[in-house]
C-alpha cells in the first residue's frame, strides 16, 4: 500500500523572505539598467558635442579666408585700427582670446558676441574693448556663425616705419654665397635673416556652431 508524499508548505516568514530578496533583486537590476541608460546616453552627447566641434573648427577656415579678403581689400589703409572692419593696427600683448585668464588683471577682451563679454571668466569690465567682425550667421542653411579679429603685429597704430613703431617681419632664407652650404662656421652671417617683406597679421577667428559649440582658430598670415 503506497502512502502519498506529503509536500511541507514553506511558512508565511519563509515566503516573506523570499519576497523580499527577490524585490531587492529587481532592484538591483533596475538601478543598473537605469545606470546602463544614462552611459549610453552620455556617451551619445559626448560624441554629439565632439561632432558639432569639429564641424565648428572645420568651418572657422572660411573665417579666415574672408579676413585675408578683407586685408586685400584695405591694403591702403593698414595703418589705423578699423574697428568696423574688426581691424587692429597694435598686437596686444595680453589679448585673451578665450577668456580664460580671470587671474590677469592687465588682459584685453574681445566681444566676440556684443554681450559685452560674457563668455568671460572673473569680471571683464574695462577688459572688454576690442570689436569682432561677424561674417557669416547661422540660419536654415548655414550651421555656424563665422566672426574674426584682426591684429597687425606692431607695437604702434602707425606706418611700420613710423619713430617708435617696431612690427614683426617673416624671416627670409639667405641662399647666396655666404650661407655656405654644409659648413659649421659662426664667424659667417646667418643663414636666415629679417628682411622680408611685408608685415605678419594676427587673424582669430571664432566659429560657433549646434548647441553654442565654439571654436577659435588662430592664423598667422604676410601681407
Amino acid at each position: 500500500m503506497n502512502r502519498p508524499i506529503l509536500q511541507r508548505q514553506p511558512s508565511a516568514r519563509q515566503r516573506g523572505l523570499s519576497l523580499i530578496f527577490a524585490l531587492l533583486a529587481l532592484m538591483v537590476l533596475s538601478l543598473g539598467a537605469v545606470a546602463l541608460v544614462r552611459s549610453v546616453d552620455s556617451g551619445t552627447l559626448v560624441l554629439g558635442n565632439l561632432g558639432f566641434k569639429q564641424e565648428a573648427t572645420t568651418s572657422a577656415d572660411r573665417g579666415t579666408q574672408a579676413a585675408i579678403d578683407w586685408l586685400s581689400a584695405n591694403s591702403a589703409s593698414l595703418d589705423a585700427n578699423n574697428t568696423a572692419g574688426g581691424y587692429y593696427a597694435t598686437a596686444y600683448d595680453n589679448l585673451d582670446a578665450t577668456g580664460q585668464l580671470s587671474s590677469h588683471a592687465g588682459r584685453v577682451l574681445i566681444d566676440w558676441n556684443g554681450d559685452t563679454c560674457a563668455y568671460a571668466s572673473g569680471t571683464a569690465g574695462s577688459a572688454c574693448s576690442l570689436a569682432a567682425r561677424t561674417v557669416v550667421t547661422a540660419g536654415d542653411n548655414e550651421p555656424v556663425t563665422l566672426r574674426y579679429t584682426i591684429f597687425r603685429l606692431c607695437t604702434q597704430a602707425a606706418a611700420p616705419s613710423a619713430t617708435g613703431n617696431s612690427c614683426a617681419k617673416p624671416a627670409s632664407a639667405n641662399m647666396g654665397p655666404a650661407a655656405d652650404k654644409g659648413s659649421l662656421d659662426y664667424t659667417k652671417p646667418a643663414p636666415l635673416t629679417t628682411t622680408g617683406s611685408g608685415n605678419l597679421y594676427r587673424i582669430l577667428v571664432q566659429a560657433v556652431g549646434a548647441r553654442n559649440t565654439a571654436s577659435i582658430t588662430e592664423t598667422i598670415v604676410q601681407f
